[in-house]
């Protein structure tokens, strides 16, 4: 059995010959466009807006995105002119955005323009109006600007890669299920899929491939949203076919030897077992019980640094090269204690000369040693960190009786009420009471409890969680209300687990989920669906009728010997039928060994929300075949999310009540702001003979033509009108600082 040291080297090794990191392929995809674009001998300002300048903070530190541009600013920020800088715009193609550059070519900010463009919906129609006005692309001034229209790109890039194989829609969205699944924000819904299938295009020409395309179609279903999986499918669909259109060598030559890619489209109603049971890896552990990193996303501690002074420290965990945290956040919490105590035991060992080694006898001893360890700044931080939150994850644990209790009733739940002995539990009903009574439980870890106990049971009486509610133990009318609409709110995801009288039939739904018996934790046997789903449909075992292909199929000849329920593509299946698609995937299996071909990669997006379970099944299954597997969603859901996503979802709830940034940016104005059209002008020195300067003595000379000390400025008239009614009090404040001299 290898040791602690040997695991953590071994995956030491992985992360640092991970070719398929999505940050380090994002980089490459928006550094290679940044130095096509750029000629020798010329200086270039690159101008972001908020989408792309979080992008680019996530993959690319500042320092070094400044060794490949001179500059870097906001699009609506209050810009100097420079006209010796060539501006490359790379930002989204909203009004907003167009009106901007429209100002930049007018008051001649800059020397000219490139066009690092997100793709333009063709739904946008005010943008799409804009672009095509006679103020943008017609305008002769904007067209020359962009080198007659040649320095326009369009550029899909919009992912935000959060891990290596983990990326985002975007990273505003604090939570989607409410846009998914509440019915009063439907005008949102097909703007929020046209968003995901951009990131989707996105994820596919960084790595080069043209999926087989499968969803989610659930056959009992019963919400609204069922068809939001097929919706998001016919979206990429569309968008990956003109892609491959407009761009012939779509997908790479090289390419042409590796199984076709499968795109893996789904919803959060497929498992909901995974957002509410208690995970016990180190990273889903933190980012639920841990109060800063569960609602803040940073985690807060105190620590001792080298010369003994106690400090403050923050930390958000998403530091790609944290070798410490990258390899440790998916093992489970006892595994990583283990794992940073050897650690920190080799780090001592190896620096005999700097530590005095026999005042360590505890592991706190130990923590102090590394305190005063000389040099080593980064990986003693490291180290200190997350020796902190590792401890203090067990220690929650520990107070709230998580492991102890709540995740063997859990686990049993989602087992179908078969324990860890393989024994069938007739008392859950008695045990769930007991656990609700506890005074150690969180309110949430309560909530969660019920849900899942209601999930088991296939619903419940509605005056069942009216008692259930009360032995929560929250009192104040408005909380009970709350928690009860959480219940009810489930009939949003398709499962109504609230039933009107004891005679109604129970809920019967398919579940994808695994319960493994011959691991070594009794509280981590649950595997999520999406894990199963994917093994399946890498082997081409999954069923179609839950999972059809959304147009191309495989043909039989690409299929390996052991796939079954597939069917090879119907005669007239509608596909682009370009020959270097075909050939990138519908190779004869005598062309080459199965086992000597590249690995195929499997792609999976999960509308709603993703969780920490579900991303380290990522890498498990990546780890265990020979296939490399990507997720992604608009969000990670936290437990505490879940839950306030199943409030976001009531009746009661309108947009304006809902914190949804895309709302805010779809009502943002689309005018460009007046600083803009400003242009400060230098001031004109008048030319004074030196016979008369003793003749000005004493007098104030206003060296400036502009008598009302306003910057000159080339605005339109309705822009200029504006303008003056800000400038007013500013005007009437003079004035009144004049009289004031009379009166002293």
């Amino acid at each position: 059995m290898p040791s602690h040291q040997d695991t953590f080297s071994a995956t030491l090794a992985k992360i640092n010959c991970d070719s398929m990191s999505l940050i380090g392929l994002q980089k490459e995809f928006i550094l290679r466009y940044l130095r096509e674009i750029q000629t020798p001998g010329s200086l270039y300002i690159l101008i972001l807006d908020d989408t792309t300048e979080s992008l680019l903070n996530r993959i690319l530190p500042k320092e070094k995105l400044l060794r490949v541009v001179t500059s870097v600013d906001k699009i609506d920020n209050k810009r100097r002119t420079q006209t010796f800088l060539e501006a490359i715009y790379f930002v989204e193609l909203s009004a907003y955005n167009i009106n901007c550059m429209i100002a930049d070519v007018q008051v001649k900010r800059y020397k000219g323009g490139h066009g690092m463009f997100l793709p333009l919906s063709p739904t946008d129609t005010e943008a799409s109006y804009v672009y095509n006005s006679s103020k943008f692309i017609q305008n002769p001034k904007v067209y020359d600007y962009f080198g007659g229209g040649n320095n326009m790109h369009t550029v899909p890039a919009t992912l935000y890669p959060v891990e290596s194989r983990v990326f985002l829609a975007d990273s505003s969205t604090p939570n989607s299920m409410a846009i998914y699944y509440n019915d009063n924000c439907a005008e949102l819904v097909l703007p929020q899929i046209r968003i995901a299938a951009r990131t989707l295009v996105n994820l596919l020409v960084i790595t080069g491939e043209y999926p087989l395309i499968r969803f989610f179609c659930p056959q009992d279903a019963t919400h609204v949203a069922a068809r939001l999986p097929e919706l998001l499918a016919d979206e990429v669909q569309r968008q990956i076919d003109d892609y491959a259109r407009e761009h012939h060598d779509y997908p790479p030559v090289e390419n042409q030897d590796k199984p076709r890619s499968i795109l893996l489209i789904t919803d959060r109603t497929m498992d909901l077992y995974a957002p509410l049971l208690h995970e016990f890896s180190y990273q889903a552990m933190a980012m639920d019980i841990v109060p800063s990193l569960e609602r803040e996303g940073v985690y807060k501690y105190t620590t001792e640094n080298e010369n003994g002074d106690v400090v403050d420290l923050e930390a958000r965990l998403d530091d790609e090269e944290d070798e410490d945290w990258v390899s440790l956040r998916h093992t489970h919490i006892i595994e990583s204690s283990e794992l940073i105590i050897t650690k920190i035991n080799d780090l001592i060992r190896n620096n005999p000369m700097m530590v005095d080694r026999s005042k360590a006898t505890t592991s706190s001893d130990l923590m102090w040693v590394v305190a005063h360890l000389k040099g080593f700044d980064k990986e003693r931080r490291q180290i200190t960190l997350h020796k902190k939150l590792i401890d203090e994850c067990l220690d929650r644990n520990s107070d709230r009786k998580l492991a102890e209790f709540a995740a063997d009733f859990e686990q049993t739940c989602a087992a179908g009420g078969t324990s860890f002995e393989g024994v069938k539990n007739k008392t859950l009903h008695e045990d769930l009471v007991v656990l609700l009574a506890r005074s150690d439980l969180h309110v949430n870890d309560k909530m969660r409890l019920v849900l899942i106990y209601a999930l088991y049971r296939g619903g419940l009486v509605e005056s069942d969680f009216i008692k259930l509610a009360k032995f929560i133990g929250v009192k104040d009318r408005q909380m009970v209300s709350l928690v009860q609409r959480c219940f009810t709110n489930m009939q949003k995801l398709g499962f109504p687990i609230v039933k009107s009288d004891v005679k109604q039939k129970r809920v019967v739904k398919e579940h994808f989920h695994t319960i493994n018996n011959e691991g070594t934790y009794n509280t981590s046997r649950f595997g999520p669906g999406l894990k199963a789903v994917l093994q399946k449909a890498a082997k081409y075992q999954l069923d179609e009728t839950w999972f059809p292909y959304f147009r191309d199929k495989p043909l039989d000849e690409d299929l390996p010997a052991d796939a079954t329920g597939s069917s090879s593509a119907a005669p007239g299946s509608n596909s682009l039928r370009n020959p270097r698609i075909k050939a990138s995937w519908a190779q004869h299996s005598a062309k080459s060994g199965q086992q000597n071909r590249p690995k195929q990669r499997i792609f999976c997006y999960v509308a709603g929300g993703i969780t920490y379970s579900e991303v380290r099944s990522m890498y498990e299954l990546t780890e265990a075949t020979n296939k490399d597997f990507f997720v992604g969603s608009e969000v990670i859901l936290k437990p505490r999310d879940f839950l306030i996503g199943l409030q976001s979802v009531d009746k009661a709830k309108k947009i304006p009540d809902l914190d949804i940034p895309l709302y805010h940016k779809l009502q943002r104005p689309s005018e460009a702001p007046l600083h803009l059209f400003e242009v400060p002008k230098a001031p004109v020195v008048p030319q004074v003979n030196p016979s008369q300067m003793s003749n000005m003595a004493g007098l104030s000379v206003n060296a400036s033509p502009n008598t009302n000390n306003q910057p000159s400025t080339n605005l339109p008239s309705h822009y200029q009108t504006r303008l003056s009614r800000q400038q007013e009090p500013e005007q009437k404040d003079k004035k009144k600082s004049k009289l004031k001299k009379f009166f002293k």
